[in-house]
């Protein structure tokens, strides 16, 4: 699906989802936003397991007295990320806890789905089913993890996550719902309206230019969507090795389809990326590594990356800087 075709798809999807928050947040009660000075003084606790979710609930919850606790913050692979003694007796004290789901917290399945199932909801619940990607480890798909958890990149397809999101906290919390409305609903815009830029932005490329090549396979999503072809050394999973012969396998395609650059991530082991430019080197194809990192699976440190749309423009504008020669 190109990426203009996504945007006005979308807003087909949205005109109705956004009819469903409208009458899923509407309780018996519950006033215009400010309304009530009751509903404000309402404490909530919530647990997100990334920075994604986290800056989600920040931004629909802005304007009332919710703490929110983030799992897995910059530097942190959800992946491989175990609960510790405080995050579980975090998930124990919250009101709700907010995941990706399509087993991206792998380590946390049992404590999400099933000790604490009654309040966990995942964002993945929401995500269109035509747009899931398979998770393909190996040649095979997992049946119990068949697809890929890297939603976020399809923004199309995570503002509907969000908007099923604005929904489930105007369940939990129906004093504020008004309040989860206009925000919620204000923020899907900001997502769609990034999108959109990012369509423009890669649209001088040349098809055959339109090579994503990071260390794990964290952007087939955004390939989608983009129409970019996305190669990677390591799985979906970034908790492998990558062995030589991948690398080597890997090394040929980008000499082949004489790739420019090939892209460091924020999580993932900056020797991945360099045993691969030796390996294009080997074959006779110079490829320069990107002076600045893709943010794939947590958000950064620092502004603008560490809000999702902010680290979501960092890599369109990087992509776009060193495959637009």
């Amino acid at each position: 699906m190109s990426g203009l075709s996504a945007l006005k798809q979308h807003f087909f999807f949205m005109s109705v989802l956004s009819l469903s928050v409208l009458v899923g947040c509407k309780q018996e009660g519950t006033g215009p936003a400010g309304a009530d000075s009751s509903a404000a003084a309402n404490s909530q606790a919530w647990v997100a397991t990334t920075g994604h979710i986290a800056d989600a609930l920040r931004k629909i919850s802005a304007g009332t007295n919710v703490d929110i606790k983030l799992l897995c913050g910059p530097g942190v692979d959800p992946h491989s990320y175990s609960a510790s003694t405080n995050d579980v007796q975090a998930i124990a004290d919250a009101n709700a806890v907010f995941f990706n789901g399509f087993h991206l917290e792998a380590r946390l399945h049992d404590l999400l789905e099933h000790q604490f199932g009654d309040k966990s909801w995942a964002m993945a619940t929401a995500f269109p089913a035509d747009a899931r990607l398979d998770w393909v480890e190996d040649g095979q798909v997992d049946p119990e993890a068949p697809f890929d958890p890297h939603i976020w990149n399809h923004l199309p397809g995570w503002s509907e996550c969000v908007a099923g999101l604005i929904a489930k906290v105007c369940e939990v919390d129906p004093e504020n719902a008004e309040i989860y409305k206009k925000n919620g609903l204000a923020y899907i815009d900001e997502i769609m309206a990034a999108h959109q830029k990012a369509v423009e932005e890669f649209e001088p490329i040349p098809q055959e230019q339109r090579v994503l090549v990071s260390a794990h396979d964290a952007f087939n999503y955004f390939a989608k969507v983009y129409g970019f072809d996305s190669i990677a050394v390591l799985g979906i999973g970034n908790d492998a090795e990558a062995d030589v012969k991948t690398i080597r396998e890997v090394a040929k395609t980008v000499c082949d389809r004489k790739v420019p650059v090939i892209f460091l991530e924020n999580i993932t082991n900056p020797k991945v990326t360099a045993a691969l430019q030796e390996a294009c080197s080997a074959q006779d194809w110079q490829v320069k590594i990107a002076d600045q990192p893709l943010y794939s699976d947590d958000l950064g440190v620092e502004p603008p990356t560490d809000t999702y749309l902010g680290a979501f423009t960092t890599n369109v504008e990087l992509i776009s800087k060193s495959l637009n020669q």
